[in-house]
């Protein structure tokens, strides 16, 4: 009789485990890369002609946007490591650094830029009070028509952003590992916003030099009112430059 029951019970289990499966992690459709560095704002200069008076240089931000006269209340006060942040988020265009990212969607490749930088908001709108500074990282896609611009630069250039996308707002964390869902929903759903990079290589100074600035939208309906690049830009030098194509190409 005990036999018998033993015989049952192997007949159960290897028909349970015939049936069962091992929890499998399906692979992911969607994989960013290692975030590369190219360059820091800290290194990069900015120039602007301010009030179309003078050429004024600043390191990782211009004076551009809406809120640009707030920056010259605090740059009268004097620029330290303390509010270069509260600074920075006054203009869009500013960063803490700049690189190149991977990012690998059903097995195809997209090579961009990754951007950290810092992003300024009231927590009381209605009243304009509280200022709020933040870090955040952006993930700009390009297509491989796009990028080889920048290999034939020669002169002024604009860069179309295929895809775009910040990262997690409460876990910063993940830098630009938290641009996931939001990558993934444009790559099955379409980015709906236009955006472009602006860049130019020219002469200065007797030597060759490389212009750009940060992305830019493109307003689909109504007027686009884009950045002057005639003067505001940043600049690095075409050694700087090259490194950046060597990233991309690598």
């Amino acid at each position: 009789m005990k036999s018998k029951k033993l015989v049952f019970l192997l007949t159960l289990l290897i028909g349970f485990s015939s049936y069962s499966q091992s929890r499998i992690t399906p692979k992911k459709d969607l994989v960013i890369g290692e975030f590369q560095s190219w360059v820091k704002g800290d290194d990069v200069s900015g120039w602007d002609f301010d009030k179309g008076e003078e050429w004024k240089e600043r390191k990782g931000y211009l004076r551009v946007g809406d809120k640009s006269t707030f920056l010259d209340i605090y740059e009268k006060s004097g620029v330290s490591n303390r509010n270069i942040d509260e600074i920075k988020s006054y203009t869009p265009q500013n960063f803490n650094e700049i690189g190149v990212i991977r990012v690998t969607y059903k097995g195809e490749e997209y090579v961009g830029f990754g951007i950290e930088k810092v992003t300024g908001w009231y927590r009381y709108p209605s009243i304009k009070s509280d200022w709020y500074t933040e870090i955040y990282y952006y993930v700009y896609l390009f297509k491989n028509d796009e990028l080889s611009k920048l290999e034939d630069l020669d002169g002024i250039a604009d860069l179309d952003i295929f895809i775009g996308s910040y990262g997690d707002i409460y876990d910063k964390s993940t830098r630009y590992q938290g641009c996931y869902d939001g990558l993934k929903y444009f790559f099955e759903n379409g980015d709906t916003d236009n955006e472009t990079l602006k860049i130019k290589k020219t002469d200065s100074d007797g030597g060759k030099v490389v212009r750009f600035l940060l992305p830019q939208e493109i307003k689909k309906y109504g007027d686009t009112k884009l950045i002057d690049f005639e003067n505001h830009y940043f600049e690095v030098n075409v050694e700087k430059f090259n490194e950046l194509l060597s990233l991309i190409k690598t």
